[in-house]
């Protein structure tokens, strides 16, 4: 059959909001054209619009609705699995617990449970001791988890190379040699390792970890960015575009 003027591009142009529509409302848009009257009065194209919208809006609530009922699941699967002191959250060895089991039986590391609680809980704290996560920190920790869990590899590269003590850490000198490398041999000052750390070191040890070091390289880098482009700034003042030391520039 034919369609209305504002689904073939004949005519005036329907409203904006209604540009793009899904293949089931194109198909109401045009029941309702055909039931209408010829010219499909504009009264009768807005209560269609506005049907469309509340199937939109039942569909997102429907969404919705699974959505919390899936981590609803997942929450009481956790607790019933980890939550030995029946406390209603996660405690510190309850934590390490389950994140082991995640990790295919791989133990994590006492680095490794701090840092996920401070990222699931989004506090820095020194009492990891009496630490626990909640309920609604679970998603954060189990994402934090697997995010870490997929750059492993590398991670365990790079101190293989740097971590010269074997500690499981590491310290200002050693992140230095890290950073310098980075920056293509340009060793970073005292106050520029001090700078990394105190946005890497989550946890509050004063050294990076396993699970700190991809935020410090990632810190590093911005702040080596953000040095080239104040030094073409400099330069830019100094030497403006289409002038040499001695004048304007002749281009032959």
């Amino acid at each position: 059959p034919e369609l209305p003027p504002f689904q073939r591009g004949a005519g005036p142009q329907r409203p904006a909001s209604t540009q793009t529509l899904s293949r089931d409302d194109s198909e109401i848009l045009q029941k309702a054209y055909h039931r209408g009257t010829a010219d499909f009065e504009p009264k009768t194209q807005m209560a269609t619009l506005v049907l469309i919208q509340k199937r939109k809006e039942c569909a997102r609530r429907r969404e919705l609705f699974e959505r919390k009922r899936e981590h609803k699941k997942f929450v009481k699967d956790v607790l019933a699995s980890w939550d030995e002191g029946g406390s209603g959250d996660l405690r510190f060895d309850e934590v390490k617990e389950w994140l082991s089991s995640v990790a295919q039986g791989q133990s994590a590391s006492e680095d490794e449970i701090k840092w996920v609680i401070v990222m699931a809980t989004q506090q820095q704290t020194s009492d990891f001791e009496n630490a626990a996560i909640t309920p609604d920190d679970f998603s954060r920790a189990i994402e934090a988890w697997m995010s870490y869990r997929e750059c492993k590899a590398e991670i365990e590269d790079i101190f293989k190379k740097y971590d010269l003590d074997s500690s499981g850490s590491l310290d200002k000198a050693q992140l230095r040699s890290l950073l310098g490398e980075l920056n293509d041999g340009a060793i970073p000052n005292d106050e520029e390792v001090e700078w990394v750390l105190k946005h890497a070191d989550v946890i509050g040890n004063g050294v990076i970890t396993k699970p700190e070091l991809a935020k410090a390289i990632s810190v590093w880098y911005v702040h080596v960015a953000e040095l080239d482009q104040a030094r073409q700034m400099e330069q830019e003042a100094v030497n403006p575009r289409g002038m040499c030391s001695a004048g304007p520039c002749v281009i032959s």
